[in-house]
């Protein structure tokens, strides 16, 4: 058994095609390096309009076994005289092959052998040459290919020995591979058996091809165990270059095959225009379902469009929240989850004052309260029609409505009800319907109040009969009440004693007493005569006051009657 250590994972599986003369082997790959792979998820925008668009990218960077694993190559080409009818065809072969290592290395066929690989070529016929070097060089490569001329024996140790020569110098976190094709027995130099053991104990993994009727038992007796894997044989010249395109498959190992990527984007979006750039995409409503069968190095894309549906409402939206990957390798792949903000969906409504107090009895008098429409960010949103109502209260059943500025705010104005029935506290509603179908509400207050008390008079007036008001001193002490109150029609009016505590009232604005000072009566109150409505007697001075149905108490005014004569 031919061993030697390796670090690579099974590749891909190259099915070849038989032929009439001698089938070609069938590979599962060298056991190589797997390949890499990790997503990526973007938003074409950070914000969007409520209602609007934005493009979704789903990546994945992949890289194939090689591009992560670095790999020196050396390609033994059999140029004897033997294979001058199929030196044609084993450039062309030989030529694909090594553009296949070129791309692999960094997914682009720019003459390069990228990340740290290289490969060189060794021709042989009596004896051995190094037609190029190892090195980076892919063009280099292909050009030493070209030059190659048919003719001569065939010395299969000196080229496994030149081939070893050059891997030799390998850099020790390089895997060293070895390709030799052949057409024909030994027919110069010594046994390649230990030259090949040699190189297989040196770390050397060696894979060869057989052309035609080329004895394969002594092909694999070089070639690294499994014969499975690393021989190959092709019965005639043409079909070379597909045995060395699943030999350069087996080495490079893709990335990961049977890729599926289900990407299900969130239900506040619809999604539109998906196209991938490598596979292909179905889609079933918010559903994408990516299938590639091959990564190898390179970034491939899904891209879509995601359209907010305005009735989900707006703020930081993740728009595909979940994207599952899965691989026949196995491998494990994350993607992030941006968000969107979508702004400009009305999605508060804030009145205000929130509370507020105003003194009644002012015609004509008026109170606005102001509503905001704002977004989840706290945006205000333009055009948004509100309603208002008063709830409860003194001014129960108003309405108004509106659309909001590019503020966001609408005005509500409504007229004070004046008079007792105007007192209480108004509960005043601003409503929007939310783009899901439901109102968004905010209630305030408005407390209308009366604290003014009445204000009061105590005028001379005529006697009983009617006939002349007295003069000012009023020795009568015939009085007018009055008292006026900007909310109480109707304030009562109290008539107090300076000298005693006797309170006689309430008495209606427009009530006329007859005033007695006398200091040694007894305070009373009896009904006058004529157009007087009452007599009262005090022992002091007359204090006059007046009382609204709120309770308010004016400060008091005296009615002054000189006493009488000692």
């Amino acid at each position: 058994m031919h061993k030697n250590t390796r670090r690579r994972a099974c590749g891909v599986t190259a099915i070849l095609v038989a032929a009439l003369a001698a089938p070609l082997a069938t590979t599962t790959g060298a056991a190589a390096a797997g390949g890499t792979v990790t997503g990526a998820k973007a938003l074409g925008a950070t914000d969007i309009t409520c209602g609007g668009s934005v493009p979704v990218t789903v990546t994945l960077d992949a890289g194939t076994g090689i591009a992560g694993n670095p790999v020196d190559i050396e390609l033994v080409l059999d140029r004897s005289g033997s294979m001058q009818g199929a030196i044609g065809d084993l450039k062309t072969a030989a030529k694909s092959f090594v553009d296949i290592i070129d791309e692999a290395t960094d997914g682009s066929l720019n003459g390069v052998v990228a990340n740290g690989s290289r490969i060189g070529v060794v021709s042989f016929a009596d004896g051995a040459s190094v037609d190029t070097p190892l090195s980076s060089d892919a063009n280099a490569a292909k050009s030493a290919i070209d030059a190659l001329v048919a003719s001569g024996g065939t010395n299969h140790s000196a080229a496994i020995t030149t081939g070893q020569a050059q891997l030799a110098g390998s850099a020790p976190t390089n895997e060293k591979i070895m390709v030799i094709m052949t057409d024909g027995q030994t027919t110069v130099g010594p046994d390649a058996s230990p030259a090949a053991a040699a190189a297989r104990n040196a770390g050397t993994e060696i894979f060869g091809i057989g052309l035609g009727s080329v004895d394969a038992n002594e092909i694999r007796d070089w070639t690294t165990d499994p014969d499975a894997t690393h021989y190959y044989q092709a019965p005639t010249p043409a079909q070379l270059q597909e045995v060395f395109e699943a030999i350069g498959a087996a080495i490079v190992v893709p990335a990961a095959t049977n890729v599926t990527v289900v990407d299900t984007v969130a239900p506040q979006f619809s999604v539109s225009g998906a196209a991938a750039s490598k596979g292909s995409v179905a889609q079933n409503g918010n559903q994408l379902t990516w299938t590639i069968a091959e990564l190898g190095t390179e970034t491939v894309t899904l891209t879509f469009t995601a359209t907010h549906l305005p009735t989900a409402g707006g703020g930081a939206l993740a728009v595909n929240p979940t994207v599952a990957y899965t691989d026949a390798e196995g491998h494990v792949v994350t993607f992030g989850n941006p968000a969107v903000n979508v702004r400009g969906c009305a999605a508060a409504i804030d009145v205000e004052p929130e509370q507020e107090t105003n003194e009644l009895g002012t015609p004509g008098q008026t109170h606005t309260v102001t509503a905001t429409v704002t977004d989840d960010f706290g945006d205000p949103v333009a055009n948004v029609p509100v309603d208002f109502s008063i709830l409860s209260g003194p001014n129960a059943g108003g309405t108004g409505n509106g659309n909001t500025s590019g503020a966001g705010a609408v005005d509500f104005t409504y007229p004070a009800t004046q008079g007792l029935a105007g007192l209480g506290q108004d509960s005043i509603r601003g409503c929007f319907t939310h783009v899901a179908g439901h109102q968004l509400c905010d209630d305030v207050l408005k407390d209308w109040v009366d604290t003014t008390p009445p204000a009061v008079t105590c005028q001379p007036t005529n006697n009983p009969g009617g006939g002349n008001i007295p003069p000012a001193d009023n020795e009568d002490g015939f009085f007018v009440l009055t008292a006026t109150d900007a909310v109480d029609p109707n304030p009562l009016l109290f008539v107090s004693d300076s000298a005693s505590s006797a309170v006689f009232g309430g008495f209606p604005s427009g009530t006329k007493i007859k005033l007695v000072q006398a200091p040694g009566a007894t305070p009373n109150q009896k009904p006058g005569a004529g157009d007087i409505d009452w007599r009262i007697t005090l022992k002091g001075d007359a204090l006059v006051h007046g009382v609204d149905a709120s309770g308010n108490q004016s400060a008091p005014v005296s009615c002054l009657v000189p006493p009488p004569p000692k």
